[in-house]
């Protein structure tokens, strides 16, 4: 295959090399994604649409606001992120600690397969598994420490490649999708839309790319590929239109020069679109960094003591252990912070749930960390959900029910132990108790049991 990974196709490290070939390579990927602050998916329904060349000037966007940013280019079988940075040809190092990304012109750190190809013609002849196999290595066995914001572009569509990907980063911030205002475009990235809300994965929003060309001569506007259609499609679909990219003759010679246009020619239209959709996606972030910061003086929770786990425990009320536990998860008005140490309660806090009435995907596992939550007591929840909680190393406990007193003892003797799956009622991610039972417990009634 002309590549440096094993001829097996096997995803236990570079040659089966270093200690963290014996763990599971999809735990590996999402405790090193924990330690990145900021992951955002770059995604297309079809080919054609410039995906990778919005991935790569949002990276370096970001880079040229300050953050320290890589690039993992997840498309195995196109992989034109080294072309498009500058760094086509070199070659990635491997050694016994794992994978060492490429410093591309401009501080960003890239890794690619291309990078492991003995020529640039060869191609990538693998099925799903080797595919999902390498992402794990790029993600958790590659040197990332110190990188803020992860940009990972993936192939187009929704297959293997995205899916990895993302259940590898259930913590990521968001997707963004990339389109041409062309309607077979816009009709497969509503099919990205569907893909990140079935994974609970929040949708940053759209970018219109090819939106236009400017005459050079003439000045005379040509919508070459009609105009206007992502952000329509953004309306339609209750997602943000984050911003429409010209066709410009300095995109064009940046792409296949390795020079970035955000970073060679900022003065051009195009660049200065992809820079504000930059700053829109940063400005996101700063929000929600403020929000977290006054919550945490709210909070004013003190550092848990030696020896002691916090629990959080999703209420109704702040009733104490008296409160009734919330039907509907990330809905929850109130979480029970709880301290334990050796089977006895110590402290009892409630804590005001700030998403409780705008609930978004991936936002109760990031408050809980906040709150340095060590265990989850819940009803039941779905199977992504629990992912993300898990890339965040928070242990989620199910078959609660009652109030928080009641689970509180269930969990300390033992009788609650395991997660249990709301997979009867076939949604995909997000607590259960959304579905109209009048029963005062969490979770759902038709789960008679968390119990070993």
């Amino acid at each position: 295959m002309g590549c440096g990974f094993r001829n097996d196709q096997g995803a236990d490290g570079i040659d089966g090399n270093g200690p963290e070939a014996l763990a599971k390579p999809d735990d590996l990927a999402r405790a090193a994604m924990r330690l990145i602050p900021h992951k955002v998916l770059v995604m297309s329904g079809k080919g054609g649409v410039g995906k990778t060349t919005v991935a790569v000037n949002l990276a370096y966007a970001l880079a040229a606001a300050g953050h320290k940013v890589g690039i993992v280019d997840a498309d195995m079988h196109g992989p034109d992120v080294p072309l498009m940075t500058g760094i086509e040809g070199l070659r990635a190092e491997a050694s016994d600690e794992g994978l060492i990304p490429i410093e591309a012109p401009g501080g960003v750190r890239v890794l690619s397969v291309s990078s492991f190809l003995t020529s640039p013609d060869a191609p990538v002849i693998w099925r799903g598994p080797a595919k999902t196999g390498v992402i794990a290595q790029f993600l958790g066995l590659a040197d990332w420490e110190g990188t803020e914001v992860l940009i990972v572009d993936c192939p187009p569509g929704t297959g293997d490649e995205p899916l990895s990907v993302a259940q590898m980063i259930p913590d990521a911030d968001g997707v963004v999708i990339v389109t041409s205002p062309q309607g077979v475009s816009l009709l497969d990235s509503r099919k990205c839309v569907g893909f990140a809300r079935q994974l609970d994965l929040p949708v940053l929003g759209i970018v219109e790319n090819f939106s236009g060309f400017a005459c050079p001569g003439c000045g005379r506007r040509i919508d070459l590929f009609k105009r206007g259609g992502g952000q329509r499609a953004a309306a339609e679909l209750g997602i943000r239109f984050l911003g429409s990219i010209p066709i410009t003759e300095a995109m064009v010679e940046a792409g296949d020069s390795g020079h970035p246009l955000v970073a060679s020619t900022p003065d051009d239209p195009a660049s200065q679109a992809l820079a504000a959709i930059a700053l829109a996606i940063t400005a996101d972030w700063a929000t929600s960094d403020a929000v977290a910061a006054d919550s945490d003086a709210d909070r004013a929770l003190p550092p848990k003591a030696l020896g002691t786990l916090r629990l959080g425990v999703t209420a109704e009320d702040d009733a104490g252990l008296d409160a009734v536990i919330s039907g509907h998860f990330g809905h929850a008005p109130v979480v029970m912070v709880v301290e334990v140490q050796d089977g006895k309660v110590l402290s009892v806090k409630p804590v005001v749930n700030p998403g409780a009435t705008n609930h978004q995907p991936g936002q109760m596992p990031r408050f809980l960390k906040s709150l340095d939550v060590d265990v989850v007591l819940t009803g039941t929840m779905g199977e992504h959900a629990k992912s993300m909680f898990d890339a965040f190393g928070i242990k989620v406990v199910g078959g609660a029910d009652g109030t928080v007193g009641q689970a509180l003892n269930a969990w300390i003797r033992g009788d609650l132990a395991v997660w249990v799956p709301c997979g009867a009622h076939g949604h995909h991610g997000g607590g259960c108790g959304g579905h109209g039972h009048d029963h005062a417990g969490g979770g759902c009634g038709g789960h008679t049991s968390g119990q070993d």
